[in-house]
């Protein structure tokens, strides 16, 4: 069994609103082991990429507790914070806004190396940063040249290139290829499996796109307003989807079979309650078609309903 690189204990984070708390994450429990993903899926405001930020301390914490590799980090501070960054990194949704446009390439991926006082020559700086870019398939004559000059698909190497500069066992991977072309994002996704196959690397890979998860995890935590509502192994995952919303999810992926079609398909209906002090109980029973007084009556446990396969439902509270 691999060693557990990320663990989360019932982190929490909550925003302050002229009309109460914003609730983004609530309670979340995960561990992300190494050479392996979690897909984090979910609509647009379920907490995908706060879940992220919160774990590599971009933003934080309200309450819960962060391990890494067994070591709570939410509590260090200055230089014992800093240093997380030599094992947590990110790679962010957009590969422009993300790029320092005023730096080179090699500048952006040198960045933090020399941000973080590693002690080398310039020279040594240089073939590293030359065989970061070959190890993320840039070749060496982008080495001057700077974001505007690239496409998508390039910035977003580069994204990936400026994560790998501290040799890092964790990285938090939000939405990087929601914004590239079909093509270019299967590249990217390949890179990304070759790349944790060779280092052993721990993946959080956050998207809206089933099938981009489905290909890349090993487990997938689906989120609604801020909790997790079911958490299970991909392939058992989509054979057996047991909250309403995952279901709901899956149904809205597009079928190319034709002879799909005129098949009934579990729709939404309702309305989004709101995320600023949500009443207790289910958040999804406004919008749920199996909702009973049970769900609004306080809060559910996330419940193992099959070996290693979790739902927060009263459907399986029995």
């Amino acid at each position: 069994m691999s060693k557990p690189v990320i663990k989360t204990k019932n982190l929490t984070k909550y925003f302050k609103t002229p009309r109460g708390l914003l609730h983004a994450v609530e309670s979340v429990n995960l561990t992300i082991e190494e050479g392996k993903t979690i897909g984090v899926v979910g609509e647009s405001g379920c907490g995908k990429t706060t879940l992220g930020r919160v774990i590599t301390r971009l933003e934080e914490a309200t309450s819960g507790e962060v391990y890494l590799e067994g070591k709570e980090i939410l509590g260090l501070k200055g230089s014992a914070k800093r240093n997380i960054y030599h094992d947590i990194q990110m790679i962010f949704q957009d590969p422009y806004s993300s790029l320092n446009p005023r730096l080179s390439l090699g500048d952006i991926i040198a960045d933090p190396i020399e941000t973080m006082g590693e002690r080398m020559s310039k020279k040594d700086l240089h073939e590293l940063v030359l065989s970061l870019m070959d190890t993320v398939g840039l070749p060496p004559r982008y080495y001057n040249q700077y974001p505007h000059e690239l496409d998508g698909g390039r910035r977003q190497r580069v994204g990936l290139a400026r994560a790998l500069a501290l040799d890092p066992k964790f990285i938090v991977c939000d939405e990087p290829v929601s914004a590239l072309d079909v093509s270019i994002q299967a590249q990217i996704l390949n890179l990304l499996m070759d790349l944790q196959e060779e280092k052993k690397l721990a993946y959080m890979f956050i998207t809206h796109n089933l099938f981009v998860v489905k290909h890349i995890s090993h487990n997938i935590m689906v989120m609604y307003m801020g909790q997790v509502v079911e958490l299970a192994e991909k392939n058992e995952l989509f054979a057996h989807p047991s909250h309403p919303y995952t279901k709901a999810l899956l149904a809205a992926i597009p079928q190319p079979d034709l002879s799909s079609r005129g098949k009934n398909r579990e729709l939404l209906a309702g309305e989004v309650s709101s995320p600023i002090e949500p009443k207790p109980g289910c958040r999804f029973s406004p919008r749920c078609p199996y909702a009973s007084e049970k769900c609004r009556a306080g809060e559910i446990p996330l419940k193992e309903i099959a070996p290693n396969h979790y739902c927060v439902c009263t459907l399986f509270s029995n």
